[in-house]
Order: C-alpha cells, then structure tokens, then sequence
C-alpha cells in the first residue's frame, strides 16, 4: 500500500511501499508519476490545505479522501500494493533504494 499526502505547508510525503518526503515550500504545484501510469498534481492551496488532483488513474490507484478546511486535514491519496517508483518534479524514488 502507498499513502501520498502533505504536512505543515512545504512537505509532500509518501509513506508505505515508498518512504519519502519532499520540500515544496512555495512551490506553484507539483506533478507526481507513479510506476502503475498515474499521474496527480500536488498544491498547497489558497485554504492551507494540500490538494492532489488525479490527472491519469493507473492500475494500483485506489481513491482519494479530501481534507477539509474547517478539520485542517489535507487531502490523502492511496494506492494498493505495487508502487515501485514515484517522480515528483525532478525528484524519484525507487523501492529498494
């Protein structure tokens, strides 16, 4: 399993079959691939809260649960088991590494 999500205002993290985090203070937004063809925009949005936009759904993609402003919660995005790698800008990942 993968979950993708944000913490405080400048991290994306991944946490399960990847173990990441990445710095994304002030950023205008991120896209992020993923090994099984899905494709999702990361941003911190204008209500504090980080936003992943499916742009493509691949084969492990499971579902995405929206934060709410008034819960301060940020937007969680999960995965079943498989993801080998993730890009997020110029950044990747690999299981294993």
């Amino acid at each position: 399993m993968l979950k993708v999500t944000g913490a405080s205002d400048d991290l994306i993290e991944l946490e399960g079959d990847l173990n990441e985090e990445w710095d994304r203070f002030d950023s205008a937004g991120d896209y992020l691939a993923f090994s099984d063809g899905t494709v999702l925009f990361a941003k911190y949005d204008d209500d504090g809260i980080w936003r992943f936009t499916p742009y493509a759904v691949g084969t492990l993609y499971d579902h995405v649960v929206q934060g709410v402003v008034a819960d301060d919660t940020f937007d969680v995005v999960r995965f079943k088991d498989g993801i080998k790698w993730c890009v997020c800008g110029k950044d990747y990942v690999h299981a294993g590494h």
